[in-house]
């Protein structure tokens, strides 16, 4: 066989090994579809870039713990995204965004992205770090703080009471019946647990409350002893310490 020859077989191969690494590299994302309805063209390629990011952003920080297909859509008669809410329906990797959001580049992109990847059975704790990490990971002002601090938002109503209300509410039941700022308020205890104590006893934590589809359960109050070595009211009374008070 020819110098020629032995060249190109040897190019034939390592091309062909480039392909093979594309196409398993490609078959471990999930699949994205998109069904955007009142969605202008430039806002829907704004969203559908930033969705992918999103994607890319939260398996990397949370991890590939979900392979299933991924299906995005807007709804004009919408206003608040979800994605946490199909879950618990047993449809997990459905998310929901309301259409004046998305034209508005206001929609809660990373955060929806981890209720797919983390959801969650205490809905304080599946919010809180669904909002921590939506501003940890840089997706676009969006609610429930639109860009704002977290902190200086629960400062303004965050109490041992309201926590204590708060963390006892399961998915799917909204914490903003309890409190218009639930949300934020469980963001900013999120980002205290983490930034405190660190993500591997946080994990340890979340993995007690697992979500189980159509059941509610926002686990056993023991748990924060267990896992962080004090009650759950001595944390929140440290957390409620460092925020910045009016």
């Amino acid at each position: 066989m020819t110098k020629n020859l032995l060249h190109l077989l040897a190019l034939f191969l390592i091309v062909g090994a480039l392909l093979t690494t594309a196409i398993v590299n490609a078959s471990e994302e999930p699949e994205m579809t998109f069904q955007l309805s009142g969605v202008h063209s430039t806002a829907a390629a704004a969203f559908q870039s930033e969705m992918q990011r999103a994607r890319v952003k939260v398996r990397e920080w949370w991890g590939a713990t979900f392979e299933g297909s991924i299906s995005i859509q807007t709804d004009t008669k919408r206003v608040l995204s979800m994605a946490l809410i199909p879950a618990w329906r047993g449809e997990r990797g459905q998310m929901i965004f309301g259409a004046k959001r998305v034209n508005a580049g206001e929609a809660a992109t990373v955060h929806e992205m981890i209720h797919v990847y983390a959801p969650n059975a205490n809905r304080f704790l599946a919010e809180g770090l669904a909002v921590y990490g939506h501003d940890l990971l840089g997706g676009p002002p969006a609610y429930p703080n639109f860009g704002k601090s977290l902190d200086d938002i629960a400062g303004r109503s965050a109490s041992r009471e309201l926590a204590m209300a708060l963390e006892r509410t399961p998915t799917p039941n909204p914490l903003e019946t309890i409190s218009t700022e639930g949300e934020a308020i469980a963001g900013s205890f999120v980002k205290f647990l983490i930034e405190r104590y660190g993500m591997d006893k946080f994990r340890a934590l979340y993995a007690l409350t697992p979500l189980a589809p159509m059941q509610r359960d926002p686990g056993a109050h023991g748990r924060w002893q267990q896992v962080y070595g004090e009650s759950f009211e001595m944390t929140v009374d440290a957390w409620l310490t460092r925020l910045p008070r009016r």
